[in-house]
């Protein structure tokens, strides 16, 4: 098995970043004596300090641990990944997947006709956007209803209690960007 050397990838990250041992200090938190420690490889970080160097970096955990050099994917459209879902009527499939601590996920999204996210409303730390590319989708957020049409988006803050239904006669095709 192949040694992966932390500390050398983060100090390349940091350097190709511009970044001082003291800026990446201020930004992730840890104190610029132990980065230098880990990037000389003098000290092993805690998961917990390789995420704050991580986020600091704007690196994804596995980044730094060298588990994937993947730097872009094309999806083709005949090759598209479906997603898992527990919403009848509807279809979602990955426009873009495969990299190891991805940021957000990007889906194109069928809903037939009469197809809803149902009674509860979806509240999750992450952010949400979609657009509208066909048809109409209705949006209720705490309380008020917005309906969406072809060309029509909405982004949605973290945290943001809504719920959504297809308001066409027929099929909504929506393209919808997610963030964890």
């Amino acid at each position: 098995m192949d040694h992966i050397d932390v500390g050398k990838r983060i100090k390349s990250i940091r350097k190709r970043k511009g970044l001082t041992l003291q800026e990446l200090a201020e930004k992730s938190g840890i104190s610029a004596t132990a980065i230098s420690a880990i990037e000389r490889n003098v000290s092993s970080p805690t998961v917990t300090t390789l995420a704050g160097i991580g986020r600091a970096l704007g690196e994804s955990l596995s980044s730094l641990l060298g588990e994937s050099d993947i730097e872009y994917v094309v999806t083709r459209g005949n090759r598209r990944e479906r997603l898992a879902t527990e919403i009848r009527d509807v279809d979602f499939s990955s426009l873009a997947s495969g990299i190891p601590g991805q940021r957000f996920q990007p889906m194109l999204s069928l809903l037939k006709a009469g197809a809803g996210s149902g009674a509860d409303y979806i509240n999750h730390r992450g952010e949400d956007f979609f657009y509208v590319v066909d048809g109409s989708l209705v949006v209720e957020m705490m309380g008020r209803e917005e309906t969406l049409g072809a060309g029509d988006s909405l982004y949605l803050r973290s945290n943001t209690p809504y719920r959504w239904k297809n308001g066409a006669v027929g099929s909504t095709q929506l393209l919808v960007v997610s963030t964890p």
